[in-house]
């Protein structure tokens, strides 16, 4: 069968769960992950472990997903020279993942001999074990601010010698032109245990907070913001909180200076920065300011993490539009208008108190640990599908339509031979998926695919994709939302009816770009979360529910619907 000559040939040619040779004690012990991360000392993690460190990409991507990611598999947290004293990790049995987490700027341009060696290493090791480079910012953009070209440098080389993980869609579109295993979105996950009350009354003194990373080179946009707040709010008396690393305090002294001559009523606070000293800052405040630079290529890239932080702790955010703010812009005031956003929720006190509510809720299912666990199981090759799959069988995945947008760890299938100078792996009429067997793969993803079939032979396709799913096997389906395209389009009619990107987010999604001139990329029907999700109903999926868009435009243009094959009984 033509399957089994594919299936032989991509097992051959995929990268997804390389093992290591060394030994282990335990042969039953499945192969282990290994984070290199700014650690004093290696260790393996135990259940009981606990971190305190006041570096929230240590927390959030390195110490919380350890923490999931043991419940399958042992972790490993190594530093920066372990590498050096043993390169194949030998001493920490069979490797199955090697992730390279955040350095700071600061560290990579002090230590560049260190760094260099570092990429050499991840490319050698690459050649036995899967490494992944998880790059919380665009470290280029950071050279460019700093007028250091070696952070451009060092971030080609990551991205040639390693599979790529980032916070932000905005930083996967950024990076996915260099990143030649691919890059793949895994989002910060909440810290905070337990969700605060949503809470807004505000007393005589409007309370405001200010929390982050913070130096000199950030000061001239930040007080800058500040200032305008300040003077937004004239008339009643302000306090913020300043909340930041202890080194800044002469500087956020001196900042505060500066707001008081323009607002004398203003009162500008500092505090140290802990985890503990964050969670009673957001308690004790009404509004939250999360300023930042929009047309900085560093800071448009900026995770939800502090947003996220905010909605979770029960309270309302102002915050700059940047991408991954504007995702959740149903639940906070996204606008570069801060004071703008201050005078609204002052005006409108229930909304503001419902907005927090609804994002609790959005929030609790995106951003929870353990979903951003399965994510990183996802990217890792560490899916649990099922007790019965051996540890480290072939996992099989179909991105079914895959144009040009070729992906590492699937098998790419479309019915053009080529499309922008990219081939797929199969070429097939996704009406008739004959190369592949009943129940064979565990994943099926159609990208923007499901729109370019006719409404009345849609039902027979999906069927004859979920005729390829094994039992438990996920179908992953994203498209335009007509839901948003539609309110989208009646905002302003006449602006947004044009074929150019004036019409991206509303015509397009009707009819497909023009500027293709391609029937294939025609849109032939339009579909709301709900209609989709009867749909796939109709084709005998089962636990759908609806997750964030990660490809093209994302949210709110585009929905993810995810359902599942029903598992055989017996």
């Amino acid at each position: 069968m033509l399957w089994q000559v594919l299936k032989s040939s991509f097992s051959k040619r995929k990268a997804s769960v390389p093992f290591s040779s060394a030994k282990r004690d335990d042969p039953d012990r499945p192969g282990g992950v290994v984070f290199l991360a700014n650690v004093d000392k290696a260790r393996e993690l135990d259940p009981a472990d606990r971190l305190e460190s006041d570096q929230a990409s240590l927390r959030l991507r390195v110490w919380i997903p350890a923490l999931h990611l043991l419940q399958r598999v042992p972790v490993h947290l190594v530093p920066l020279d372990y590498m050096q004293s043993d390169p194949q990790l030998a001493s920490l049995g069979d490797v199955r993942v090697i992730v390279i987490g955040k350095f700071s700027v600061a560290t990579i341009l002090k230590q560049q001999d260190r760094f260099d060696a570092l990429a050499d290493w991840a490319a050698s090791i690459g050649e036995h074990c899967r490494v992944v480079a998880d790059l919380c910012d665009d470290l280029a953009a950071a050279g460019q601010m700093f007028n250091e070209p070696y952070l451009e440098r060092f971030q080609r080389r990551l991205s040639n010698a390693c599979v790529l993980t980032v916070s932000t869609n905005s930083l996967a579109e950024r990076l996915r032109p260099i990143a030649k295993h691919g890059v793949h979105v895994v989002e910060d996950p909440y810290e905070s245990s337990v969700a605060g009350t949503p809470h807004f009354e505000v007393g005589p003194t409007l309370r405001l907070l200010w929390f982050g990373v913070f130096g000199p080179s950030f000061r001239p946009f930040v007080e800058s913001q500040l200032i305008a707040i300040a003077r937004g709010v004239r008339g009643r008396p302000v306090e913020m909180v300043f909340l930041t690393n202890a080194s800044h305090a002469a500087l956020v002294s001196e900042m505060a200076q500066v707001i008081a001559a323009v607002n004398p009523a203003f009162s500008l606070r500092f505090e140290p920065w802990s985890l503990a000293a964050a969670a009673q800052a957001r308690e004790d405040c009404d509004i939250v300011t999360l300023p930042q630079e929009t047309g900085s290529p560093w800071g448009n890239v900026k995770s939800h993490n502090r947003l996220v932080e905010t909605i979770r702790a029960g309270r309302f955010a102002v915050a700059s539009s940047i991408p991954a703010y504007l995702e959740l812009r149903d639940y906070a005031w996204i606008d570069n208008n801060l004071s703008a956003g201050i005078a609204w929720a002052l005006d409108h006190p229930a909304e503001v108190v419902n907005r927090i509510a609804a994002g609790q809720e959005y929030v609790a299912q995106r951003f929870s640990p353990h979903r951003i666990g399965r994510r990183w199981e996802e990217v890792l090759g560490l899916h649990a599908d099922s007790d019965a799959k051996s540890v480290g069988a072939d996992v099989v995945r179909l991105n079914l339509g895959c144009g040009d947008k070729i992906l590492p760890g699937y098998i790419n299938v479309d019915v053009a031979p080529t499309r922008a100078g990219r081939q797929p792996d199969v070429i097939s009429d996704l009406h008739n998926l004959e190369a592949f067997e009943d129940e064979t793969a565990d994943e099926i993803m159609a990208i923007h695919v499901i729109e370019h079939f006719w409404r009345w032979e849609v039902l027979d396709v999906l069927r004859e994709w979920a005729r390829v799913l094994k039992p438990g096997g996920h179908m992953i389906l994203e498209c335009p939302n007509l839901v948003s395209a539609c309110e989208e389009f009646l905002e302003d009619p006449g602006a947004r009816s044009g074929p150019g990107l004036e019409g991206q987010r509303t015509m397009w999604v009707f009819y497909g770009d023009p500027a293709w001139r391609d029937p294939l990329m025609t849109h032939r029907w339009a579909y709301t979360p709900k209609s989709l999700k009867a749909l796939m109903e109709e084709a005998g999926l089962v636990n759908i529910r609806q997750e964030a868009a990660q490809f093209k435009l994302r949210e709110p243009r585009d929905m993810r619907l995810v359902g599942e094959k029903a598992a055989t009984g017996g």
